[in-house]
């Protein structure tokens, strides 16, 4: 997916020109890599707040606008405050179509598991993976089709689309696990055991 922004050049100085920057509904940006001069930029809140809500689930890119010129870019920081949750500021790397990258590509999870008709549960261990690859040959996104997935199945990186792109992880990372729902007479028996354990251990009263 792709999204584009219009950048202004910033000339921030102090704290309180970011403050001030920040109440004018601007986010402080950066704009870095691929060749380009690392430059100060401030992004519209409310236009990146639109695009940021679409991208989740899947690899976006942004085009950014400044000055007449067109950065393809993809988030690579954020800085976010810690109570209100607003945008403190923003991170835009540049692709270079000729060098090799690091992205981190979201994983899609289709099907329903044959193992929840078996009482079972999934559990998801990864909703990402990390690829190596040049920006042409950046998968758009990764499915993982788990409808066949019975009770103690798993699939892992190996399991996953192949394509001009290199998997940082080891073939054998699991990525996603059906297992069994522990039935309620397991559950009072565990903790019956752990409550005389618990007993067993306890110091006697002086």
């Amino acid at each position: 997916m792709i999204f584009t922004l219009n950048a202004e050049p910033r000339n921030t100085q102090k704290k309180s020109d970011l403050t001030a920057l920040r109440a004018a509904g601007m986010i402080p940006a950066v704009i870095y890599g691929g060749g380009v001069e690392s430059t100060k930029v401030s992004i519209a809140n409310n236009e990146f707040i639109k695009c940021y809500k679409k991208s989740f689930n899947e690899l976006a890119f942004y085009e950014i606008n400044l000055e007449g010129n067109k950065y393809r870019t993809i988030l690579k920081d954020k800085q976010v405050h810690p109570v209100r949750r607003n945008f403190l500021h923003l991170d835009f790397f540049v692709l270079d179509p000729n060098k090799i990258i690091e992205l981190e590509i979201p994983l899609n999870f289709v099907g329903e598991p044959v193992g929840l008709k078996e009482g079972g549960f999934m559990d998801i261990i990864q909703r990402s993976v990390k690829v190596m690859c040049k920006a042409a040959d950046i998968p758009g996104g990764l499915e993982l089709d788990v409808s066949d997935l019975k009770v103690g199945d798993s699939l892992h990186i190996a399991n996953l689309p192949q394509g001009s792109w290199t998997y940082k992880d080891h073939d054998d990372v699991t990525l996603v696990v059906i297992h069994a729902k522990a039935s309620a007479e397991e559950a009072e028996e565990v903790e019956a055991e752990g409550e005389v354990e618990a007993t067993e251990e306890a110091p006697a009263a002086e």
